[in-house]
């Protein structure tokens, strides 16, 4: 077709062409990615077995498509995965996720020193942005006065803050979107981002923690009493929580909403992890509400000495955790409370927060019918397999939360008290992966109901 008109007019139609009128190669390249053409045998024509090129189209003796249009599907097998994870990339996310967070222990040390004094100078910046990503810290005490040589003390610091696990989540999402995020092409590519990044997230963590181990000297005098310390994070802690926080935040922001409609274990999981936050959320909310009304939920558990110098929005941030673990029906140790939902009436807790405790739990058991139904929405077949996967997927969050939120400050015969706010991991994984199935499924079945 000749296009009539000026030569400016047949510039502005060659632009436009989507094939070569010379050869008639395709000028722009379709990128689909839910589809792609698939050869139907290397070289020979299934119809008339004929051997053909590999670049033909068409068999030459029939005119037989030899192409087909078929599904795109990746190969998400360990050894695919592993083999082609960029390590440069991980690297520069990784590295400069850990700058970021060490600009910001540098401004945290420096207004520690305001409530601190001198001794903010025991604290190490490295210490500090160990202990944002949840790292334990582990101190032995050696008394060597002359009337006390040789006596050990341990002290274990076990704080892992959701406040405080905020930045280097935020600090991910800034480093991925400068260095990562225009390579994230499909779900196989961001499969290999979120594990490279988690992995050298994790390592980097765990050689600062090795390299920043501390030893100090306290006291001193003939007959006074002197302490020397050893103290560090420990670097088990920081590469599980580590590989944890950089696995999770890529996969969670890298996701798109393509790859959701494309990918159902990628749907499903971002569906699960909000789901998490929405309850998390929701708790969180109606205890600022409850304490500014005033309950005293806070005193009755116990650790009201133990937060009284922490900003209260910062514990009930800590609470609002184990209280959606309770909800779903986890064994939970909050100060001097274990709670359960068996004995939750035996407690010495008010029996205002009682029925609160009782709401929260159904609570989660309509957020539960609510994702139930969304999944149905979603996916209308195969009722097991879709609450199998966000059942399992469910639990090993609430089990992650559990890990990011154990708080255990042991203070030995020296300090003479213990403060202890956990859940317990396996029982997490094992009941929030019961409790989600059968709510979920529930909740997908109703919505077959007309």
């Amino acid at each position: 077709m000749q296009v009539r008109g000026s030569d400016d007019t047949l510039q502005f139609a060659d632009k436009f062409r989507n094939y070569s009128k010379e050869d008639g190669h395709a000028y722009k390249k379709m990128n689909n990615k839910k589809f792609v053409l698939r050869r139907k045998s290397k070289l020979y024509c299934p119809n008339c077995k004929t051997k053909n090129n590999l670049n033909s189209i068409y068999c030459k003796e029939c005119g037989t498509l030899l192409e087909d249009i078929s599904k795109r599907t990746y190969d998400f097998s360990i050894s695919n995965i592993l083999s082609n994870i960029s390590l440069k990339d991980s690297f520069k996310v990784a590295g400069f996720t850990t700058l970021i967070l060490f600009a910001i222990s540098i401004v945290l040390k420096l207004i520690l020193r305001v409530s601190l004094g001198n001794y903010v100078s025991y604290i190490s910046t490295f210490d500090l942005l160990l202990l944002i990503n949840g790292g334990n810290l582990n101190i032995l005490t050696n008394a060597n006065s002359m009337m006390n040589y040789g006596n050990y003390y341990n002290f274990a610091f076990q704080i892992c803050s959701l406040a405080l696990l905020v930045l280097p989540v935020i600090c991910m999402v800034v480093s991925y979107n400068i260095f990562m995020k225009q390579k994230n092409t499909d779900e196989l590519t961001l499969v290999r981002q979120a594990i490279g990044v988690g992995v050298i997230y994790g390592i980097i963590l765990t050689v600062l923690a090795l390299v920043s181990r501390n030893s100090l000297s306290i006291g001193g005098g003939y007959l006074s009493s002197g302490y020397s310390l050893v103290y560090g994070v420990s670097f088990l802690s920081v590469l599980v929580r580590g590989i944890l926080l950089g696995f999770l935040s890529i996969l969670y922001i890298g996701t798109k909403k393509e790859y959701i409609q494309n990918n159902m274990y990628l749907g499903i999981f971002k569906q699960v992890v909000n789901t998490v936050f929405l309850g998390y959320f929701i708790v969180f909310v109606l205890l600022v509400l409850g304490y500014f009304i005033g309950l005293s939920y806070v005193y009755e558990f116990g650790i009201s000495g133990s937060i009284s110098n922490i900003n209260i929005f910062v514990v009930i941030s800590q609470l609002a955790a184990y209280i959606w673990g309770f909800a779903n029906l986890n064994p939970v140790t909050i100060g001097n409370q274990n709670l359960f939902l068996t004995n939750i009436f035996s407690t010495s807790l008010s029996i205002d927060f009682k029925l609160c405790l009782i709401a929260f739990i159904a609570l989660s058991a309509l957020i539960l019918l609510i994702s139930g139904i969304k999944l149905n929405n979603k996916y209308k077949t195969h009722a097991k397999k879709t609450t199998l996967i966000f059942s399992g997927f469910y639990a090993i969050l609430m089990g992650v939360l559990a890990v990011f939120t154990c708080v255990n400050v042991n203070g030995g015969s020296l300090l003479g008290y213990n403060v202890q706010m956990n859940m317990s991991i396996i029982f997490t994984l094992i009941i929030s992966f019961i409790y989600s199935f059968i709510v979920t499924f529930i909740g997908f079945k109703l919505n077959n109901w007309d």
